[in-house]
């Protein structure tokens, strides 16, 4: 995979030198032979003491991205010089300003729409359901004041600083509001009347191996009540919007009270941050649970929280504050506010009912309290990926100290001859550990929540049960072909890469003409830079250069490929993965999404910790497909793409239709949107940068991926008209949403096909 050699300077110990990116392009317009490259390669030469380390990566090495702006007046003084100097003319930042807010005040407008229509469908409902409608009111009311505050000033999340995110919007705090209304179409789906007519499109399908038309996967355990399991997921998602909303408020008011003082507020140690946030989380829960019980006291109990223990409560709001806390510190400027609501509150879900599982089997009456059907696949899920979040907190100081040794210079360690033998004993370390988790705790669980059946002879029998018996291993040799193909695309075109790089650096250090020396004794400096750190700067510098048009990466004088052009191959490779397999066993597909997903983790792991000898190799791999949304330290793009894939599958949806629409959104329209978009696009939709034609491609593309899918008997009949209309509301929010796609557009759609009725 292009790995260079080991004979020069840990990567690694390149890790934050790439400088600020500002810095970079201001070097770039000033002196136009001294670009980012340069300045990189020349920081490079000071490591060479390091020759006899392995070439390590770690993501330090990645410089931000130039177009990731942070915060609100985050700009540089110098960059509007630099911006005159090269001849730029730089818009004022009060129109982008008033842009922002009116593109802003359309994504408002998009979700009050959502919530008016979940009111009036909880208002026509029994009145188990009708009594959450009190809940949805008051969150959507408190999350439009925080609106309404984050318009006129930046918030964040408590003792945390905001250039931790990657940027800011002024519609940010909306975004808590997209997982509840999804968990309330799935609520509504649900209710007597809509199982009258079959259900809603979110209601959950048929489990029964061996019966044509259903889900083939075994059901583990007792029914649960439908209305309360999944009253209980609302339950869990309105305390986390509400502890999302609360952070804002009080980070808000901390922040202008520092500024009366003249100081700067959440500044100082991190053990000192660390404390000031774990006691307002706890506080926070405690407030919560002081609500829930003051209403059940006071005899309004039904109308807050009711399908939600007490218990449950405290650990749901302590939960979800911990992983704010962990995506902000781990994840830097990895995630907007929005996204960053989202991700909290699918981890806690998660979380939850991984919780609620184990307290269900031994007390039985919570099974009740379950978000999904309870099947193997479900439990197979929360083993997998709950489990591999697990091994990597308990893990966490081996991951930690191999960072850490990574990164570190040679000449800094205490004993620098044996660096490569810590690094080694570290990787040895973390895979045997590992392993014994998995063996030794992960396994026994799954099969004492199997029945005490084993989890490795089960999931076995599991491969065979399919609509034939070969057709789940022959939907493996499918993918591995597929697989294999997309990997030495991508291997011969990073070789091609590594081949321009190098011999493009020799040809320019062949053209360079040395000074004559005076002292033959004295030996010129080096000035070509080796391959090791050719490799350590390569991720950087497409970072430094991303402001290039098209973000294109030159790999010789014929080839010539774009991030973006990278980035929707992949997604073209998603949609030939996935659609056949959506359609054909969507139960295998539920736990093979679960084990890439926590494949996907793992990885993230190694690459992130620098974790011998694999650290490189996927550090080197992932970053040929990064974008200016991946400006933090974390890789999350490819762990995105596979999450809006299997949104669908996961929430297990009886709708074809809803099952592979992450799938079409990902796949099929937002790709053609910004082909489309980026190579024909001239008339730009007002405040935005996006396209009317991008935006017709995404909605012609999507309708006609359906009725082809249709016509080839994989979906359900539908009306063509309420198709169009999700379709062109689908649009529309890829126009005006500063989120990242990969998330908003599988969960925005999931929910409009729960309040756009789809079948004929």
């Amino acid at each position: 995979m292009g790995k260079p050699d080991d004979s020069d300077a840990s990567v690694a110990s390149l890790a934050g030198q790439a400088g600020g990116t500002c810095w970079a392009r201001a070097s770039a317009h000033l002196s136009p032979n001294r670009g980012p490259l340069a300045r990189v390669r020349a920081t490079a030469q000071h490591s060479d003491d390091d020759s006899e380390n392995d070439a390590e990566v770690s993501s330090d090495a990645r410089a931000p991205s130039p177009n990731a702006r942070t915060y609100p007046m985050s700009y540089p003084l110098a960059k509007p010089h630099c911006d005159r100097l090269a001849g730029k003319v730089r818009p004022a930042i009060k129109s982008e300003a008033n842009a922002s807010l009116a593109r802003s005040l359309c994504e408002c407008a998009l979700f009050v729409c959502g919530v008016v229509a979940v009111l009036i469908r909880m208002v026509h409902s029994v009145p188990e359901i009708r009594d959450k409608a009190c809940g949805v009111i008051a969150l959507s009311t408190f999350v439009l004041v925080c609106f309404a505050c984050h318009a006129r000033r930046a918030c964040g999340i408590w003792a945390t600083q905001i250039s931790c995110l990657r940027k800011t919007d002024p519609s940010d705090p909306l975004y808590a509001l997209l997982l509840p209304l999804v968990s309330s179409a799935q609520l509504l789906d649900i209710a007597p009347e809509a199982m009258q007519h079959g259900g809603g499109a979110l209601a959950p399908p048929w489990m029964q191996v061996g019966r044509r038309g259903t889900w083939r996967a075994d059901r583990v355990g007792a029914s649960p009540d439908r209305i309360v399991g999944r009253g209980a997921l609302l339950d869990l998602h309105v305390i986390c919007s509400f502890v999302f909303c609360v952070h804002l408020m009080a980070s808000q008011l901390a922040r202008a009270y520092a500024k009366r003082r003249g100081s700067h507020a959440h500044e100082g140690p991190t053990s000192r941050l660390l404390m000031c946030f774990y006691t307002f989380s706890l506080l926070v829960a405690v407030a919560g649970v002081g609500v829930q019980v003051l209403a059940r006291s006071s005899g309004y109990g039904h109308l807050v929280l009711s399908h939600t223990p007490t218990w449950a409560t405290f650990l749901i709001a302590v939960l979800y504050q911990c992983l704010l806390f962990l995506c902000t510190r781990v994840a830097r400027q990895n995630c907007t506010l929005g996204e960053l609501a989202m991700i909290g509150g699918v981890g806690t879900a998660l979380w939850q009912e991984t919780v609620i599982s184990t307290m269900a089997r031994l007390v039985p009456s919570y099974a009740q309290y379950y978000f999904r059907e309870p099947s193997a696949i479900v439990l197979g899920q929360l083993a997998l990926v709950a489990g591999m979040l697990l091994i990597g907190l308990v893990l966490s100081p081996l991951l930690v100290l191999s960072r850490n040794l990574a990164q570190r210079p040679t000449h800094r360690l205490r004993w620098p001859l044996k660096r490569n033998l810590h690094r080694r004993l570290l990787a040895l370390s973390f895979f045997l550990l590992s392993a014994a988790m998995v063996l030794c705790v992960l396994s026994p669980w799954l099969a004492w929540q199997l029945h005490r059946r084993s989890a490795w002879l089960y999931f076995a029998r599991f491969m065979l049960q399919g609509p034939h018996w070969w057709s789940r291993l022959a939907l493996l040799v499918y993918w591995g072909l597929l697989c294999n193909t997309a990997l030495l695309s991508i291997q011969l075109m990073v070789n091609r890469m590594w081949q321009y790089a190098t011999v493009g650096d020799q040809v320019k250090a062949s053209s360079r003409t040395l000074p004559p020396s005076t002292a033959p004794s004295v030996q010129p400096q080096r000035t070509v830079p080796t391959a090791t750190e050719r490799a350590s700067t390569l991720a950087a510098t497409q970072f430094a250069e991303r402001g290039e048009r098209e973000e294109s990466t030159s790999l010789g004088p014929r080839v010539a490929v774009s991030v973006n052009g990278r980035r929707k191959f992949f997604h073209a490779l998603a949609v030939l993965l996935f659609v056949p397999g959506i359609a054909w066993d969507p139960a295998f597909m539920h736990v093979a999404f679960s084990a890439a997903l926590a494949l996907f983790v793992l990885c993230e792991y190694l690459r992130y910790c620098a974790v011998f000898p694999l650290g490189a190799m996927l550090h080197f791999f992932l970053s040929q497909f990064l974008d200016s949304k991946d400006c933090g330290l974390v890789i999350l793009s490819h762990a995105y793409l596979l999450t809006g894939c299997a949104a669908g599958v996961w929430i297990e949806s009886q709708s074809r239709i809803t099952q592979q629409l992450g799938v079409l959104v990902l796949g099929v329209g937002d790709s053609v949107a910004s082909i489309v978009g980026r190579q024909y696009g001239r008339i730009h939709w007002p405040l935005s940068s996006k396209t009317v034609e991008g935006t017709l491609g995404f909605v012609v593309s999507m309708t006609a991926s359906v009725m082809v899918l249709r016509m080839l008997r994989l979906v359900e009949a539908f009306h063509t008209g309420a198709l169009c209309a999700i379709m062109t509301l689908l649009a529309v929010i890829e126009g005006v949403s500063e989120q990242n796609d990969n998330l908003v557009l599988p969960l925005s759609g999931i929910f409009l096909t729960s309040m756009i009725p789809l079948r004929r």
